[in-house]
């Protein structure tokens, strides 16, 4: 048997970055962007069905469902177009509805070295979390986003589930102008509107969404629904004391059990074209009290939205 000689050819090597595409026109030009901060992991999930024999272990690993999932960590850039790509989903959903509109939308993962996948059904299932303060990052952590095989589409129908990459020439360049930070006024809508200033950290708001799968035994994943439905905004007040936060202007005029907790709207507004949160019916779920040396008398307070027409706020560009 000859020596083993490996060999390697560099030019076959496959490495560099990829962008996440939320919306395609015709025109290559008007390509709309999710600039992405490190990988853009995708996985292609299989999910093998168990066929265990006693003294064999399992003898085979048929298929019984596959779906696609991306990772990612946006860089930055925010439009109406990506608040709505980002949060379209949080506010308005009800328990038991479809995270997928009636029609199907695709999204695009496109490398740099211009390889273009196309995945046929997309949302995201995983939401960043949203900071305000002109120091902070727009977006802070990973998103996932999920997607599944087309409306009314069978498994064998070709691009049912994604198109395979495909060469598409990577033009587009990132603009500064779309990373705006712009100073954020805070209200809590009481009948005297509170005026929140805050610590260095800002504000961050967080949606924390539960959501179940749709399965068939012959189709695999075909949906996504939503169980329950949590958004929550939080912050480091410096200029409310602790008698402040026993208030009855915040924690309601009395102490008896059964008293509901005063809720008015959290509207978090930047000046245009920065970003407006408003979370509706907003109630304090923390507000803690600390003492300590350099420490803002509160700790880090948290309000939570609670339906109002059957919506818990908004996320849009400031009007």
């Amino acid at each position: 048997m000859p020596a083993y000689t490996p060999t390697i050819d560099r030019t076959l090597l496959l490495e560099g970055p990829a962008h996440i595409i939320i919306d395609k026109p015709a025109l290559q030009a008007n390509w709309k962007y999710c600039w992405c901060n490190g990988n853009v992991t995708v996985h292609l999930i299989h999910k093998p069905k168990p066929m265990p024999v006693s003294g064999f272990g399992d003898i085979d690993d048929p298929r019984m469902d596959e779906y696609i999932e991306v990772d990612f960590t946006p860089a930055g850039n925010f439009s109406s177009a990506m608040l709505a790509f980002l949060f379209g989903g949080v506010f308005a959903l009800k328990p038991g509805q479809s995270i997928f509109s009636g029609t199907d939308t695709p999204l695009y993962v496109h490398t740099l070295d211009g390889q273009l996948l196309t995945l046929t059904n997309a949302r995201v299932t995983q939401f960043p979390t949203l900071r305000f303060g002109t120091g902070n990052t727009r977006f802070e952590g990973a998103v996932k986003i999920t997607g599944i095989i087309g409306k009314g589409l069978a498994r064998t129908t070709a691009g049912s589930l994604f198109t395979a990459p495909s060469a598409v020439t990577f033009s587009a360049v990132p603009a500064a102008a779309d990373w705006v930070h712009l100073p954020c006024l805070a209200t809590w809508g009481l009948a005297a509107p509170l005026t929140i200033m805050t610590d260095d950290k800002g504000w961050t708001l967080k949606a924390a969404h539960q959501i179940a799968p749709r399965y068939n035994p012959d189709v695999g994943t075909y949906d996504f629904r939503l169980e329950s439905a949590s958004v929550e905004a939080s912050c480091r007040p410096v200029n409310i004391s602790d008698a402040g936060l026993i208030a009855a202007t915040i924690i309601g005029a009395s102490r008896a059990l059964g008293q509901s907790s005063i809720s008015a709207d959290l509207t978090l507004a930047e000046d245009n074209p920065g970003c407006t949160a408003i979370l509706k019916a907003a109630r304090l779920v923390s507000k803690p009290m600390v003492y300590g040396e350099k420490e803002p008398r509160a700790g880090e307070l948290t309000w939570r939205a609670y339906p109002v027409a059957g919506s818990l706020g908004s996320v849009a560009m400031t009007a």
